[in-house]
């Protein structure tokens, strides 16, 4: 069937867009868990349920940071805050949070998921949303130029021309809701439904496209897709709003943490973040996966093809030599570059990004201020990084002290289990699959490290 006709599916949807059945589905946040694996929690509560993003920090793992280390009323930070998982449990526990990521779609989501809003709102939005697009499918059908498909780069390669006109009236009706904050929550599962839409392999953070003789077959239902997610996204602010009774504010930055920020020094309580791991060129490329849904929501293509290279170690800047400063990192270092300097210089920009994000932790931090930083030890060349080690002696140089440290597997995080190092085929290397949470505390001004 030509899904452009339209689907039967869409009358089910629409039952799901009902207020009642949104109340009906509203459940109390899981239990929590003995370790830190949270091998069968819900990691889907709340605002959690919007958007798929690159190596989301699970909610589990932020609230019980929050629970240990937290109070009510304290300011938290998250330096890197991706789509807004831990600004959405301080927001829940009554904390002041800041967040700041470099990455637009990013932003676009952290602020939709931290946003309440009256549901009944939203709903007679939606509703008026699916009406409309019911209608715009029909028109399309006697008259396909009736949506015109956007121009931006590679747009046939990644889009079948019926599903970008669907995707084009959606599109129209969204952009042309007049309060920003409604318009916001809208954009969140319209990103969605442009990724899912594609020609992408959508099993992966990179984009890849299916193969030339699956294109044919490729008939996505985009009202479905999108209303569907709707309806799962209404459910998760119901339960945003029944959670979160207190006064606490949520500030989203589109800041660069290794710069000086806009929050105020020594004002931060509680740090609790799931920084990069470096390895957006093999594994976890943020760009990439943002790409199609930036494009789609107005972002310039020079923008947007730079956000990769924006990001910590995205840019050669300092010499080996000159990054090395711990024993740890040097001794790493000089073994990456045996196998490939070039892969050491990545590997050694990146820590010296993550040293100027520590140095501005500190000018941010309250004395005694608890930093939590959930990360992940990859491997470069097959050389395993200790990355909690050289946090650790980094941390030391910027005024922070080691306070403790867990562990945690990954059960569930979307990443593959196995990469390409070289980019030969068939020479897969392991990827992370443990993630080390380490806890520092703030007891000085901190040592501006000099690696020019």
């Amino acid at each position: 069937m030509n899904q452009i006709e339209g689907s039967d599916q869409l009358g089910l949807v629409r039952e799901q867009l009902t207020l009642p059945y949104i109340k009906r589905a509203t459940e109390n946040r899981s239990s929590e868990s003995g370790d830190w694996d949270y091998v069968t929690a819900d990691t889907k509560t709340e605002t959690h349920c919007f958007h798929t993003y690159p190596a989301m920090m699970i909610p589990q793992v932020a609230r019980r940071l929050i629970s240990m280390f937290g109070r009510c009323g304290m300011t938290l930070l998250d330096p890197f805050c991706g789509s807004g998982t831990t600004l959405v449990e301080a927001h829940m526990a009554n904390l002041n949070a800041w967040g700041i990521d470099i990455n637009p779609l990013a932003l676009l989501i952290a602020r939709a998921k931290t946003t309440l809003l009256d549901t009944t709102r939203l709903q007679h939005h939606a509703l008026c949303l699916l009406d409309g697009f019911e209608q715009d499918c029909q028109r399309i059908r006697k008259d396909p130029e009736f949506a015109p498909i956007p121009n931006f780069f590679n747009m046939d390669y990644w889009f079948k021309p019926s599903v970008s006109r669907q995707l084009s009236a959606l599109h129209q009706r969204i952009f042309a809701i007049q309060d920003p904050a409604i318009c916001k929550f809208f954009r969140v599962p319209f990103s969605e439904t442009v990724r899912e839409a594609s020609y992408t392999r959508n099993s992966e953070f990179k984009l890849f496209r299916i193969p030339e003789d699956k294109l044919e077959q490729h008939n996505p239902d985009v009202g479905v897709m999108f209303f569907s997610k709707i309806a799962r996204n209404l459910r998760g602010m119901t339960q945003l709003t029944q959670q979160a009774k207190g006064s606490a504010w949520v500030k989203i930055l589109p800041e660069d943490a290794r710069h000086q920020t806009s929050v105020p020094s020594n004002s931060i309580d509680l740090v609790v973040t799931s920084p990069p791991y470096g390895d957006s060129r093999t594994t976890v490329a943020y760009g990439q996966f943002s790409r199609l849904s930036l494009q789609w929501l107005g972002l310039s293509w020079e923008d947007i093809r730079n956000i990769d290279s924006r990001l910590l170690g995205g840019r050669r800047v300092v010499t080996l030599e000159a990054a090395a400063q711990t024993p740890t990192l040097r001794k790493i270092l000089n073994q990456v570059a045996t196998e490939d300097e070039k892969r050491a210089l990545d590997v050694a920009n990146f820590y010296y990004d993550f040293t100027q994000c520590l140095n501005e932790l500190c000018r941010v931090c309250k004395l005694d201020a608890k930093a939590c930083f959930v990360v992940g030890n990859r491997t470069v060349k097959r050389i395993p990084i200790p990355t909690d080690r050289i946090l650790i002696e980094i941390a030391e140089r910027c005024g922070f002290e080691y306070v403790d440290r867990f562990y945690r597997n990954i059960p569930n995080k979307r990443m593959p289990h196995k990469n390409s190092p070289s980019n030969i085929p068939g020479d897969l290397g392991k990827t992370i699959t443990q993630e080390h949470i380490v806890v520092l505390k703030k007891i000085g001004e901190g040592l501006k490290v000099d690696v020019n």
